[in-house]
């Protein structure tokens, strides 16, 4: 009889030690994930058991949890979102997913889970590698440079012309570098030519891997872009010359209207003259024989008085 409950005992104890075991050491399994520049990603954990609650923190690497620091979840304070609802956690059952929209360079790195589950409660963490940009590269000319511009992309990426026959010019350019998103640049290259370009094409390889020579290109031929410039560049003595050919008849019809105008002028005052001539003529034929009259009777006056 001792013996059955001593064996009920030991029994009921390690049931008891399993689930306490289970509750404190669930297990949980995290990917790392790879995505590309400003597109969306999704990390993920899955347990066992329904996951209840999260705790999600950024950190440098995963190798370094010092650095894990700034808490972006947090289900237990209801923190489902950063940033404005680019970052959200998504729980499903046993699943705890973290979306991210528009990925960006900053978001690289670990990220620290501390999950809570009807197994019990578990940590890990998972690895964000976010590839660098690869855009095309824009290439214009103004009459008196090339100019190729690679917006945005790592610090070790190069900027390489050349023209139709496959020489390198790469020596005659300059290369301007600005700093753009986290790490990321701007690069802008300029190759100065003549204005007629020697070359029959040129081209500008923006180059992202030196081993894989992966690269973007975009070529200009020399042909087009001189008919394009001189046809819509705005040269100023050609624009000169443009505005005073469009000018010509507006001037003409202004200069015919003016002397118009002069004639119309001396013309009005011609006649207002010619009126005033008249109406003095009439005025002195009105006035003569009144004043011959007047004559006649101041010569008559002495004889009668004799």
């Amino acid at each position: 009889m001792g013996s059955l409950q001593k064996t009920a005992v030991c029994l009921l104890f390690l049931f008891i030690s399993l689930n306490a075991s289970d509750s404190t050491f669930a297990t949980f399994s995290c990917s790392d994930v790879k995505t590309e520049y400003n597109k969306p990603a999704v990390i993920s954990c899955i347990g066992s058991k329904n996951i209840t609650n999260v705790i999600v923190k950024r950190c440098e690497n995963c190798s370094n949890r010092n650095s894990c620091s700034e808490t972006i979840i947090n289900t237990w304070k209801e923190k489902h979102s950063h940033e404005e609802g680019r970052i959200q956690l998504v729980l499903q059952h046993n699943v705890s997913e973290l979306h991210i929209q528009e990925v960006k360079a900053t978001d690289q790195g670990g990220y620290q889970w501390y999950l809570y589950s009807d197994a019990g409660e578990g940590n890990g963490c998972t690895t964000l590698e976010v590839t660098d940009p690869e855009i095309e590269p824009s290439l214009t000319w103004n009459g008196r440079k090339l100019t190729c511009l690679s917006p945005i992309g790592h610090r070790q990426r190069q900027v390489h012309w050349f023209d139709g026959h496959g020489n390198n010019l790469t020596g005659s350019a300059s290369l301007v570098s600005e700093e753009a998103e986290s790490g990321l640049t701007s690069l802008t290259s300029t190759l100065h030519e003549k204005p007629n370009l020697t070359a029959s094409e040129y081209c500008c390889t923006v180059l992202y891997d030196v081993h894989t020579k992966r690269n973007k290109t975009k070529c200009l031929s020399a042909h087009k872009v001189v008919t394009d410039y001189l046809r819509f560049t705005s040269n100023p003595d050609q624009e000169i010359l443009k505005t005073t050919k469009e000018h010509v008849p507006i001037i003409l019809v202004l200069i015919v209207l003016v002397l118009c105008c002069f004639a119309a002028v001396l013309y009005y005052r011609h006649r207002q003259r010619a009126m005033a001539k008249g109406n003095f003529a009439d005025l002195l034929r009105t006035l003569l024989p009144i004043l011959r009259q007047h004559e006649k009777a101041e010569e008559n006056a002495p004889n009668q008085e004799v």
